[in-house]
């Protein structure tokens, strides 16, 4: 695999690890997709041209939603979506089982770099700070399972001596 596709990959792993998914209905092809609230339009935007290279992605189209609960009534974002493309279909097959994610180690271990944390923090992340003291990094994993958080803090220790606590 080249450099320039292997960085590719890392980004997709951050994004995938992050805020990023693959949409896929029924009897279509997969597709990779990710959204940012409107206050991160500049994210969506970087985002949308590191990768568009080699993903076949739509421009960042803004969104609004309607949603009462909301203080506003409503929310915006920014929405990337991709065409259908065999690498988009070979990463659905790996990263989804039965259209739930499921953690692909092996690939995580290859691809997450310094530059796929960074996505993934920059989309799941933020620091705790108490008395504007930077206590914690906190990277919100709450959609993986118990399991796979464990594999996922062995491989953060490993590749980059950072040691992750799961909260209670």
């Amino acid at each position: 695999m080249s450099n320039a596709t292997n960085k590719y990959l890392s980004r997709i792993t951050g994004k995938l690890l992050g805020d990023g998914c693959i949409t896929k209905q029924v009897s279509r092809k997969p597709r990779f997709q990710f959204i940012h609230r409107l206050e991160d339009m500049a994210w969506s935007q970087y985002c949308y041209e590191k990768l568009k290279d080699f993903l076949p992605l739509n421009l960042p189209a803004y969104k609004r939603v309607v949603d009462f609960r909301l203080l506003e009534g409503f929310s915006e974002s920014y929405m990337v979506q991709s065409k259908t493309s065999e690498v988009i279909t070979e990463l659905e097959e790996l990263w989804y089982n039965n259209r739930k994610k499921r953690l692909p180690f092996a690939f995580i271990n290859q691809h997450l770099d310094e530059e796929a944390l960074a996505w993934w923090y920059q989309d799941d992340g933020h620091l705790a700070k108490q008395n504007n003291i930077p206590q914690k990094v906190i990277l919100s994993t709450d959609s993986f399972s118990k399991n796979e958080n464990t594999k996922l803090q062995q491989i953060l220790y490993q590749k980059f001596t950072l040691s992750f606590k799961l909260d209670q």
